[in-house]
């Protein structure tokens, strides 16, 4: 190899060497800690699931604000599990029941980054939200950050897996 060809060749492998990837030469963007809220992902290989996840979560989100907890029982998986950010763990049927019985009750649920991740038949969905609710009679403001799993069925996506965890700490009053 000629000098000029050598420095070009130890140049490229260095570069190589720096950028995110891995062994397979499969290069990775880096994950930003909290992603602007951009809506469904417009490219890729994925683009079309990555819009289907997307759908369901704004499916989710609109069911959350309405307390509508006949949507919720067709979009939650059959073995959904809650984790509230004090580590109470409820069920499919207990999150419907406080929905209905008014225990439970949003005002409004924001969300203000998030990201999606797709794995076969599983979306890992994570970001930040703030939302104003009425939780037994108490309003209060939650914020924080949120992970969300979906499964994709015969029937679409199902959320299984909601947990929550507060930056910030509410501050109850009374509900009028």
């Amino acid at each position: 190899m000629q000098p000029m060809q050598l420095s070009l060749s130890a140049a490229l492998l260095a570069a190589s060497c720096l950028c995110p990837g891995n062994a397979h030469g499969v290069v990775r963007m880096a994950v930003q800690d909290a992603p602007a809220p951009v809506g469904p992902n417009t490219a890729g290989p994925n683009a079309a699931a990555l819009d289907s996840v997307w759908t369901a979560e704004q499916e989710w989100l609109q069911a959350i604000r309405r307390g509508d907890a006949m949507a919720l029982r067709t979009i939650l998986s059959s073995d959904h599990i809650h984790v509230g950010s004090n580590g109470r763990l409820r069920h499919k049927t207990e999150m419907l029941l406080a929905l209905q019985r008014g225990q439970l009750r949003f005002l409004t649920y924001d969300i203000g980054s998030y990201d999606i991740r797709i794995t076969g038949t599983a979306a890992i969905v994570t970001g930040t939200y703030h939302t104003q609710l009425v939780r037994q009679g108490v309003r209060g403001i939650s914020a924080g950050r949120y992970i969300r799993v979906w499964v994709r069925d015969e029937r679409g996506w199902r959320l299984m897996v909601h947990q929550i965890a507060e930056t910030t700490l509410p501050r109850g009053k009374k509900a009028p």
